[in-house]
């Protein structure tokens, strides 16, 4: 749980510089998920997030281009133990920033393999940040 947290808390940081990638419930669901499949996800995704009393749930469905079926992607946030700032709730809510849980066409991811990708889309995200803050500089 700790790790969570830990991650949590760099992911809420690096949207908050790059405002795009980890920003939201539906693109950190993306993010992480494009790690997991190991292929970029298209640009038509059908998003649809359901809140109920104890999480939020983030269904992401799209076909791959090598894929004749579709895919389907749940991302469960857990409520927040304690509750962040104010544009933190504005972007999650009361909800964790990162998945709890996570399933691929029906099949659960294992947590460690969840652990992974969400730390792989927070260095994408940490990495994006830094080359956009470089270009901004080279700039002025």
């Amino acid at each position: 749980m700790r790790q969570l947290v830990l991650l949590s808390s760099l992911c809420v940081l690096l949207s908050a510089c790059s405002g795009n990638d980890l920003d939201s419930p539906v693109k950190t669901c993306q993010s992480v998920a494009s790690i997991l499949i190991g292929s970029a996800l298209p640009s038509n995704i059908q998003a649809t997030q359901k809140d109920n009393s104890d999480a939020q749930i983030v269904i992401l469905a799209f076909q791959l281009s090598d894929e004749q079926r579709e895919m389907n992607v749940e991302c469960r946030y857990e409520l927040e133990s304690a509750s962040g700032g104010d544009s933190d709730t504005e972007l999650f809510g009361k909800y964790e920033k990162v998945p709890s849980e996570m399933l691929i066409n029906g099949q659960a991811v294992r947590r460690p393999d969840l652990i992974r990708a969400i730390n792989s889309a927070t260095v994408q995200a940490g990495k994006k940040v830094v080359k956009e803050a470089d270009a901004a500089l080279q700039k002025l």
